[in-house]
């Protein structure tokens, strides 16, 4: 008899959040024992006065002993501490984790004598109240929050504990995914990653993973003996999968059968006309670039008889030319210039089929290209 899960989305110490504590302490049918695992920010120097406020929170909000599961590194915890947190985690019947880095609690939790107790509890009814960086190491694909948003890592997923394959569920959390900190400075909605990256997310899991966004001062509990889950709190989740994005608001309930997926398809999120003005992940050129350097660079690119080196090469020349010449100069006179003495090397490498593809491109571009004995001329139609 597995016990429920509450996944909660931000803000799980403040005091507006006592109520959905309150209700999954309700719910346990003797007298709660909550312990709080503190692994998930056991590389915080802070680390200690995170566990003493989740402690003051439930004696002063919940009127509720919190004990402290102490799991702070795999490899450095004595065999007496690591023995010490497995004995409370057995004791438990309300098992508690917040914030911190979801792969580094996925990195210390995997295959090691605490998670197997944190397991064994949850199949004998103990439930689990995970929150924030907490929730995201649960499911199949864990979201390198940090890695992705501090660091600059290329959007990408690791694998994740997967409780929820447990109960039958394939799901990718994603707490704090209302979140609008960032203001105008940068997009920091969907756990910070941004609507640009969290498209690419999307696209990179398996068609059977459901996403589960996660508002701010939100929750959902996870009933495995009813097959449903409640939203609790002040917002709502967002279920994506099979191609669409499902919106379900505090007070509803929703069966499983509304967490499964079996198609892959991105719902886009990211909106050019409304994008922050600050750092986006992009590699767009700039705004207020000519709209003939485009067709330009995406043609020289395009030349499979370049190496990477050679194409570089032309293309800094580009942007060389177009630094240099005045603001008001015609920047296209340059580029076409240099287009032309493109076409030249081609045909002096006969390459002619580039060649003829160089004069269309310029012809695509109102541009007529004119050979003499002296050399190749160009003019506008």
């Amino acid at each position: 008899m597995t016990g429920r899960i509450t996944l909660v989305g931000a803000g799980e110490l403040m005091a507006a959040m006592s109520s959905i504590h309150r209700s999954a302490l309700k719910r346990i049918a003797k007298a709660p024992r909550a312990v709080f695992l503190d692994t998930t920010a056991g590389y915080e120097t802070n680390v200690d006065a995170i566990c003493e406020k989740a402690v003051e929170y439930y004696a002063h909000h919940l009127q509720t002993e919190l004990r402290v599961a102490s799991y702070r590194h795999r490899d450095a915890c004595a065999p007496s501490q690591i023995a010490a947190a497995v004995a409370s985690i057995r004791d438990a019947n309300l098992i508690f984790a917040g914030p911190g880095s979801p792969t580094y609690a996925v990195r210390q939790w995997r295959e090691t004598p605490l998670w197997g107790a944190v397991l064994e509890q949850f199949e004998a009814g103990a439930d689990l109240l995970f929150a924030s960086a907490a929730s995201i190491s649960l499911g199949r694909h864990t979201l390198p929050v940090y890695e992705i948003f501090k660091v600059g890592a290329d959007p990408h997923w690791v694998e994740g504990l997967d409780l929820f394959g447990r109960i039958g569920l394939s799901l990718a959390i994603v707490p704090h995914f209302d979140d609008t900190s960032g203001g105008d400075n940068f997009d920091s909605r969907y756990c910070y990653v941004g609507a640009k990256r969290f498209d690419v997310l999307q696209s990179l899991l398996p068609a059977d993973v459901t996403i589960v966004g996660i508002d701010a001062y939100t929750a959902v509990t996870f009933d495995p003996r009813e097959g449903t889950a409640r939203v609790l709190g002040q917002s709502g989740i967002t279920l994506i999968g099979d191609g669409e994005s499902r919106r379900y608001e505090s007070g509803q309930t929703i069966p499983f059968s509304d967490f499964t997926s079996r198609d892959r398809q991105v719902v886009p999120t990211f909106d050019p006309a409304h994008a922050v003005s600050g750092y986006e992940f992009s590699d767009s050129p700039a705004s207020g670039e000519p709209d003939a350097l485009v067709p330009l660079v995406e043609f020289v690119e395009g030349l499979s008889v370049l190496t990477a080196e050679q194409k570089l090469d032309l293309l800094a020349q580009i942007q060389s030319l177009k630094r240099k010449l005045e603001p008001h100069s015609s920047i296209e006179d340059a580029l076409l210039d240099l287009l032309l003495d493109l076409r030249a090397a081609l045909r002096m490498q006969k390459q002619f089929e580039l060649a003829d593809k160089t004069r269309d491109a310029l012809a695509g571009l109102g541009v007529e290209i004119g050979d003499t004995p002296q050399g190749s001329t160009w003019s506008r139609r």
